[in-house]
């Protein structure tokens, strides 16, 4: 891979109710668990809406939980930030700042449609071959990525710690709310922060040596008031010489673009995105096939 540089472009509720996790509360008060998996319920105000969420927590999930706790990671786990297919995201209020905790599911039923993202990468060339051996990789491969991007002061949540299938990072919101996603966001310069965002693509590949593979509005937080985004959710990312990460940087980049191309501001091509970013011309069939979409 060619690795030399180009220059950059200009100028570079939920609100629990009362009694929320009364059975799943992780507290430090706590002597007896009761690990009984028909009670993995918590009962959630969203929206003025109660509902009841299957949540994430089997025996050893528990047990790693309270671990964590006693060894004081964090000091207990409180309500819902997010739920998705793979993982749940928790606020964990700790000293000296609130925690974010995301336990992915061991029962994921789309593990399957994730293993490429694992099998092209050499860092884990060995993983067992069960779903939670599996989920335990994936764990593991979020916070390795986290970790290289961090160290490269490319804008995300900091890793703090990884036991099999639980993730503890730097919450980012208050104690309120998790801050918003970028579709959700107000956006006052469209124009700098598409620029920024570039930027931290390029970033993510010539000095972390990763390719997002799953970048969208969707998965970058913002802080309107310091006008600052955060790239999120990069369990599936992989190293820039993945076996598909040529086709994984182009559908980044042509999400980004899609996403801002509803403001009034000039878009750069993807293909000359694509050789700013790597020095090198992107596959004409791919970028075709890319852009259609």
């Amino acid at each position: 891979m060619n690795q030399n540089n180009t220059n950059n472009f200009d100028n570079n509720e939920i609100r629990s109710t009362d009694d929320s996790f009364k059975e799943e509360t992780f507290s430090k008060k706590v002597q007896n668990l009761d690990i009984n998996s028909d009670q993995d319920k918590i009962r959630i105000k969203e929206d003025n809406d109660l509902k009841v969420v299957e949540t994430v927590f089997d025996n050893k999930t528990r047990l790693i939980l309270m671990s964590m706790i006693n060894k004081g990671v964090i000091n207990e786990v409180g309500g819902s930030i997010s739920t998705g297919k793979e993982a749940n995201v928790y606020f964990a209020p700790s000293d000296p700042a609130a925690k974010a905790v995301k336990i992915f599911r061991i029962d994921v039923t789309s593990f399957k449609k994730m293993r490429p993202y694992i099998e092209g990468d050499h860092r884990f060339k060995r993983f067992r071959s069960s779903r939670s051996g599996f989920i335990e990789t994936w764990t593991k491969k979020e916070f390795k990525n986290l970790q290289r991007m961090s160290v490269h002061n490319i804008p995300c949540p900091k890793p703090l710690n990884v036991e099999r299938n639980i993730l503890v990072m730097e919450y980012l919101g208050s104690e309120g709310a998790v801050l918003p996603k970028l579709k959700d966001s107000k956006i006052n310069k469209p124009r700098n922060l598409y620029k920024r965002i570039m930027n931290s693509v390029k970033d993510l590949y010539q000095k972390a040596k990763l390719v997002h593979a799953d970048l969208s509005e969707y998965n970058i937080l913002f802080d309107e008031n310091k006008n600052q985004y955060y790239l999120i959710d990069v369990s599936q990312s992989v190293l820039w010489d993945h076996p598909n990460a040529q086709h994984f940087l182009l559908r980044d980049l042509n999400n980004i673009n899609r996403f801002f191309n509803q403001f009034s501001i000039e878009i750069i091509e993807i293909k000359t995105l694509y050789k700013w970013i790597t020095s090198e011309d992107p596959d004409e069939i791919m970028l075709s096939e890319i852009s259609k979409k």
